[in-house]
């Protein structure tokens, strides 16, 4: 065990900077969002060894220069922003000579040594304990959330009261999540936009548009959780302790019933996964499971700048013909592919067998503002104009595609269209951030149930009770403006000053 240590090490202080940065973002990062950092974290330590071996010689003179290296490059971006912090004016330059300069020192003095056994050990044992501590602090997280989702799983039956008698033929779910995505009144009042002509074509096609609705709460991991466990998250002991979506009340519910659970892949992989049945990805996975290909996720982008790439981020003219513009744009790229992919295949689920349940999280209109009305790739850092744009991009190619979902499903399907906040922006009312687009496409007994100032809370409520014979009384409408769960308080409640037209 100890010889073992000894040869991998290198790779134990790889992997320690991907669980840390996980272990800072915790409620926000699947375990299996990190998997390809440490992929690649592993295979640039083990070319980093290979080469060290060939030109020194001297496999334990090779670990000490790859972890040396490792430690430099993994640290730089955490560095510097400390720095920039204490210091005015501090730069780039300043920092990487210091790097530099303790890359040749500590380089030189370690290949002058003879005996660099104990180095060598100190180091693996560093490395273990390390890893042992961030690797713990994850599995700890991940227990507990395992338990969460247990409980809440073994607690379903007590909210759970359908009569088993449904019929087999259950129409199939859709909840379509436009993040972002504020009201008319609010686009008509703040944006100058008109977006009439978008929710007049949802009401002739039979949806139900909610004019003065609000989300619950203004950021997107409580307005998925609560909309998902159709309740408000006060009512859970520990806040930050949330069942995944996964193990929502209505996922579980759905997949009791029999429905199978399809989701797509967006750039916030990681932060709100449903664990679905049938993950749709244009990108090569790893048991159904991890995206190999394709560019990066909210978390690798953000590991990403705690490295030295931080210093070619920022000062991209480091790499002939490289320019920050490029290095957004390849993101960006990612993002709109992703999009017009989600939208392609969500004409093709009326053709799946069995009951499904959908979950379409759609990163628009949320910036990038990378969206022409008409679909093509148009880059603004006008947050309005490029808002707007966004929002006529999504109205434009959004519509034909629930228009098919209706016409090629054989049973007439349930769908949500929602909005998990509102608009972006300093400028932003805590009314206008609340304000969400709302519409939903239910039978009529459902639709009769239906009003204009609903929010989401009880948007399964009135499904369950009038598709499935269920009985759950519908919530009070409450919005919260808050970041953190002790902000759950009377002061922090928006009243609702929409009135229809």
């Amino acid at each position: 065990m100890k010889k073992v240590l000894l040869n991998i090490y290198p790779l134990l202080f790889a992997a320690y900077p991907v669980f840390a940065l996980r272990n800072q973002n915790l409620v926000y990062v699947n375990i299996n969002a990190i998997i390809r950092s440490l992929l690649i974290s592993f295979l640039i330590t083990a070319i980093l060894l290979l080469l060290f071996k060939l030109i020194i010689k001297d496999w334990n003179k090779a670990r000490l220069i790859a972890t040396l290296i490792i430690t430099l490059l993994f640290s730089y971006g955490h560095i510097y922003m400390q720095f920039e912090q204490l210091f005015e004016g501090f730069r780039h330059r300043y920092l990487a000579i210091i790097y530099l300069l303790t890359l040749i020192l500590l380089s030189a003095s370690l290949l002058r040594l003879q005996n660099i056994q104990p180095i060598n050990q100190f180091l693996a044992n560093f490395s273990l304990i390390l890893l042992i501590l961030a690797l713990g602090q994850s599995l700890i997280y991940d227990l507990s959330l395992y338990k969460t989702a247990a409980k809440a799983e073994n607690e379903l039956h007590d909210r759970t009261a359908f009569t088993n008698q449904l019929s087999a033929e259950l129409p199939d779910i859709y909840l379509i999540i436009l993040d972002g995505y504020t009201r008319a009144d609010v686009l008509k009042d703040e944006y100058d936009f008109d977006n009439s002509d978008f929710t007049g074509n949802l009401s002739e096609l039979g949806f139900y548009v909610a004019e003065c609705s609000q989300s619950n709460y203004p950021i997107t991991k409580y307005s998925l959780s609560s909309v998902m466990n159709a309740d408000y998250l006060q009512n859970y002991s520990n806040i930050e302790m949330l069942p995944p979506l996964k193990s929502s009340f209505v996922n579980q519910t759905l997949q009791k019933l029999g429905y199978t659970t399809i989701a797509f892949e967006n750039s916030a992989t990681g932060h709100f996964d449903l664990l679905e049945d049938i993950h749709i990805s244009r990108n090569q996975q790893a048991l159904g499971l991890v995206d190999l290909a394709g560019g990066p996720n909210e978390f690798e982008a953000e590991l990403l700048k705690t490295t030295l790439f931080k210093l070619f981020y920022d000062m991209p003219q480091l790499i002939p013909g490289l320019t920050l513009t490029d290095i957004q744009q390849a993101e960006h790229n990612e993002h709109y592919r992703q999009t017009l992919f989600i939208l392609d295949e969500l004409e093709n689920i009326p053709q799946m067998s069995g009951q499904n349940f959908v979950f379409a999280h759609i990163l628009v209109p949320h910036p990038p503002y990378i969206f022409a009305p008409s679909g093509k790739f148009q880059w603004t850092d006008n947050k309005r104009s490029g808002y707007i744009s966004n929002v006529e991009f999504i109205n434009a190619h959004l519509f034909p595609v629930i228009k098919t979902i209706i016409e090629k499903s054989d049973i007439h399907p349930i769908i949500i269209i929602q909005g998990d906040h509102g608009a972006f922006g300093s400028a932003i009312t805590p009314q206008m951030r609340l304000s969400i687009l709302n519409a939903y496409y239910l039978n009529t007994e459902s639709k009769a149930a239906l009003y204009s100032t609903i929010t989401p809370v009880n948007s399964f409520r009135i499904i369950f009770n009038h598709y499935f014979d269920s009985d759950f009384p519908l919530l009070d409408d409450i919005s919260y403006f808050m970041n953190k769960p002790d902000q759950f308080t009377q002061d922090n409640i928006i009243k609702n000053n929409c009135t229809s037209p």
